[in-house]
Formats: C-alpha cells, sequence, structure tokens
C-alpha cells in the first residue's frame, strides 16, 4: 500500500499545503481559495478540511503529517547549532491526528522545498521564524544563524524602514520590503555616503539607522541629499554585505540554493549572480514553499522515490479550464496584443510562488509609451512600481531567469523600463506561453511582453475562473482568454 502524506504551514501568513497521494505531490495555497491575499488560517485543526476538500482524502487514510510553525507559538523548543542532527524533526502534539505528526525547522524546511543536491543552502527570511532571520546549511547541518533581532535581518530591515521612514502603506506587512526595492530606485547613489557605510551583516539595523541619513545630510559634504538617496545608497551596501555573507561561506564555483523572502530582491539577486553564476533561486522563495520542504523532510525519512512533479512550477491545486489553448488561441491572442489591447490569460494550474510565469497573468505590448499607465489603472497600485516582462530565450543574452528572478538593462520599452533602466524578466523557453510570444514576435519583430499577475492591488492572483471574469469585467481590461474561451469588451 502506497503512503499517504501531508505538509503544512499555516497560522502566519500565506498557508499552504503539500499531498502525497501515492503517486504524485499536489500544493494549494489557501489564498486561492480565500480570495484573501497572504491569507493564513489561525488553526491547527483545518488540515482536515482541506485534505478532504483540496485533495479529495480522507484524513484518517494519512501516513505522516509533517508541519512548520513558529516554535513561540506553541513553546517548543528551537534548533540551536549545538543540537543539529541530520535533517531533524520533534514531536508535534498539538495536532488531533491519528498518525505520527513532525515539527520541522523554519530553514530547513525552505532548504529542503527545492528537490536537488546543492553544495551549500543560503536562507534569509525578513524575520523567519520570529527567532531566526537567516541560515547557512551545508552536508545537511547548519553551520551559521543569525537571531532574528534587526541587526542580523536584511528584510527585516527594509520593512522597518518602508514603514517607518517612508510611510508605505500595505495591507500585509509582508509586501513592505518589496515596495521600499522599488522605489529605492528613484533615488541617486551617493559614493561619499557610501564609503562611509561599514557595516557586516550583524549590524543590518545600524545600516538602516536613517541617523546616519540626517547626521550626513546635516553636514557640509553635500548640497542635497534626500531619503531617496539615502534608502539608494543604503540598498546597495546591503547588497554588498549579502554578497560578503555568501562569499564567506561559498565558493564563486559552488552550486548555491538561496531561498527566503530575501530573495525575492531581484536587485540583490543580480548582484550575487555576477559573483556566483551558479546561483539558484526557486519560484517558491518566500514562505509559500515551506510545506514543499516539511513533505520532503517525509519523503526523505521514509526512504521514497522522488516526487513527480507534474509540469512545476504549474502546480497549485485552484481552478484550471477545461482545455489548454489551441493553437487558434494562441494566434488570436498574439494579434490582439499586436493591436495594444490588453490581455487576461488564464491557463492550466496556476503558478507556485508570488509571480504571474505565464498562467495567470496579464500582458501588454511592451513598447506602448503609456503602457504602465494603462496597467496602473488596471491593477490600481502605485505608480511607482515596475512591471516584469517574459522573453524568449532564444532571442535573448540575458541571463536564464525562469521565475523572473533577476533584473537586467533594457531600452525601448516604455512600459516596462524601470527609472534605473533595468527591468525583472521572465525566460520562457517552451510550452503554449512560449508559442505565444514567438507568434507575437513574428507579427511585430518584438521578443518581449509586459506580464503581471492578473489581480489588483491587495487582492491575490485568480485562482478561480469567477474571479478572473469578475476582473475582467470590474476593469479596463480589454479581453480575457480562459483556456479557449475568449471575452472582448
Amino acid at each position: 500500500m502506497r503512503m499517504k502524506l501531508l505538509a503544512f504551514r499555516v497560522c502566519e501568513h500565506d498557508s499552504n499545503f503539500s499531498f502525497y497521494d501515492g503517486k504524485e505531490l499536489k500544493y494549494f495555497k489557501s489564498e486561492r481559495l480565500t480570495k484573501i491575499k497572504h491569507h493564513a488560517y489561525d488553526n491547527l485543526f483545518i488540515w482536515k478540511d482541506v485534505v478532504k476538500d483540496i485533495f479529495k482524502c480522507n484524513p484518517k487514510d494519512i501516513d505522516e503529517i509533517a508541519v512548520v510553525v513558529d516554535p513561540w507559538r506553541y513553546n517548543t523548543v528551537p534548533w540551536t547549532i549545538e543540537t543539529e542532527k541530520f535533517f531533524p524533526s520533534v514531536d508535534f502534539p498539538y495536532i488531533d491526528a491519528h498518525c505520527p505528526v513532525h515539527r520541522i525547522d523554519h530553514h530547513y524546511a525552505h532548504a529542503l522545498s527545492v528537490y536537488d543536491n546543492f553544495d551549500v543552502h543560503m536562507v534569509f527570511d525578513g524575520y523567519g521564524d520570529r527567532e531566526i532571520a537567516w541560515s547557512v546549511i551545508k552536508n545537511h547541518k547548519i553551520i551559521e544563524r543569525g537571531d532574528v533581532i534587526t541587526h542580523s535581518s536584511l528584510g527585516g530591515a527594509m520593512g522597518s524602514t518602508a514603514l517607518d521612514i517612508f510611510k508605505i502603506k500595505v495591507r500585509h506587512p509582508v509586501d513592505l520590503a518589496g515596495k521600499l526595492m522599488a522605489l529605492q530606485s528613484y533615488g541617486n547613489f551617493n559614493k561619499s555616503f557610501f564609503d562611509k557605510l561599514n557595516y557586516d551583516i550583524y549590524q543590518v539595523g545600524e545600516l538602516f539607522n536613517f541617523k546616519n541619513w540626517e547626521d550626513y545630510h546635516n553636514s557640509k559634504e553635500v548640497a542635497r541629499f534626500t531619503s531617496l538617496d539615502w534608502i539608494r545608497t543604503v540598498h546597495e551596501k546591503a547588497g554588498d554585505v549579502l554578497v560578503d555573507i555568501f562569499k564567506k561561506h561559498c565558493k564563486p564555483q559552488d552550486k548555491i540554493c538561496f531561498t527566503g523572502g530575501v530573495a525575492l530582491n531581484i536587485v540583490w539577486n543580480t548582484k550575487l549572480k555576477k559573483h556566483f553564476p551558479n546561483l539558484y533561486i526557486p519560484p517558491h522563495t518566500p514562505d509559500d514553499g515551506l510545506s514543499l520542504g516539511a513533505i520532503e523532510y517525509l519523503r526523505k525519512k521514509n526512504n521514497l522515490p522522488k516526487f513527480k512533479l507534474n509540469n512545476f512550477p504549474y502546480i497549485q491545486q485552484d481552478q484550471s479550464p477545461d482545455s489548454l489553448p489551441t493553437q487558434d488561441t494562441i494566434k488570436r491572442t498574439a494579434k490582439l496584443l499586436s493591436e495594444g489591447k490588453t490581455v487576461a490569460w488564464y491557463q492550466g494550474n496556476g503558478e507556485i510562488g508570488f509571480r504571474a510565469l505565464g498562467n495567470r497573468s496579464i500582458f501588454l505590448d511592451p513598447r506602448i509609451k503609456n503602457g504602465r499607465s494603462i496597467i496602473n489603472k488596471i491593477k490600481k497600485r502605485e505608480s511607482y512600481r515596475p512591471f516584469g516582462a517574459s522573453i524568449l530565450h532564444d532571442k535573448s543574452d540575458y541571463t536564464y531567469s525562469p521565475y523572473m528572478t533577476y533584473t537586467s538593462p533594457i531600452k525601448n520599452y516604455p512600459a516596462i523600463t524601470h527609472v534605473d533602466n533595468t527591468c525583472r524578466y521572465q525566460s520562457v523557453s517552451s510550452g503554449y506561453f512560449y508559442d505565444m510570444i514567438q507568434e507575437f514576435y513574428n507579427l511585430t519583430g518584438c521578443p518581449i511582453i509586459l506580464n503581471t499577475s492578473l489581480n489588483v492591488e491587495g487582492e491575490p492572483i485568480a485562482g478561480h475562473i469567477d474571479q478572473a471574469i469578475h476582473l475582467f469585467k470590474n476593469t479596463t481590461l480589454d479581453c480575457l482568454v480562459v483556456g479557449n474561451t475568449f471575452m472582448i469588451k
């Protein structure tokens, strides 16, 4: 009889579940059902409902469970370097189940979520499990950790700065650092101030200390030094601080997996990639991927074959159309884009992670001069935030970036070019999404399209067809394509 395994992360933000039915691994993120961005179930007992309703399994048939919860919530003991064991877990008595239940370390879960062999796992969170902010893992052993207080948390320092200094408004604090990353590009880099910032990973709080700006701003060294100039310069230094801790533990040619919320910072990722060409960043790098790591622990523990991940990263258990797009649908969509139309695209299973990768997307011709304003009107989001793009990999000399984790200098595409003349991009090399961009290229000579997530500000990516239709009807979108069905205004 084949084992049935369950793993989940609840109670904080971005609740997610992974289920192995003995044949295939399935994944579910609760915000796709609840329609609440970063949704978290506030209790552990919801797992039975998810198993029954989403994965269509009797909870009594589950053979083993792994859960990722923060130690402070249940007074469980956090892991230390001194007590580490090979892929450790502890018995977790707080769940009513007919099978063994294990609690998995937050950062081990991040590392285990990537099913491959790496020389080093570098895990950097905002506030992690509220005790540990970052971990370095080699040979299945944590060799260094940074505690969660702000002096060693890059993500936490970014979030605090966004809130306290720049008064950035968000519905959930998880989004603060990302918005500040976009905003800092509007400042001017100040070399003189940069050279005064001599901090390491253990001094991040001081690095982001606004008093440094006030002292420098009021000095005679500069005639004008704005808060945007300050954060642009500090953000650049923080990237160097991250590079330094990587250099401490990694060789240039090491195969490195970088996970945790900090790995969403595409500016720092691009800087790291120049030093470490074998750097890998998965699409589920934030807490979205914790259940995948926890269930990998169960697989290893039970000596099971590697899980089948059909069509990764499009493994979200949300509502899929009845069919995949035909060539006629692909050609018609490309034609609409070439005519300047805004197109919502809902195909297959949803992507795992925060970023649209071509199944739950809004598209636009990137050459349109007022393209950003057009999409901002639809998305209802801040004008300073840039849009990502998807490009035919064989028509590009950019670093391979299948999950939109890096930036590159870009020109002549006003709808996707940020104020710093860069663009966050996705490399597309196969599949029906590739075919659609190729058709657009055949029509226009342009191998790239604007690609942003199918949602509006403050809401999760559409996970049900009704959500996509509602968005289409209540915005200025020109077209919605669901499977092979077109809705056009």
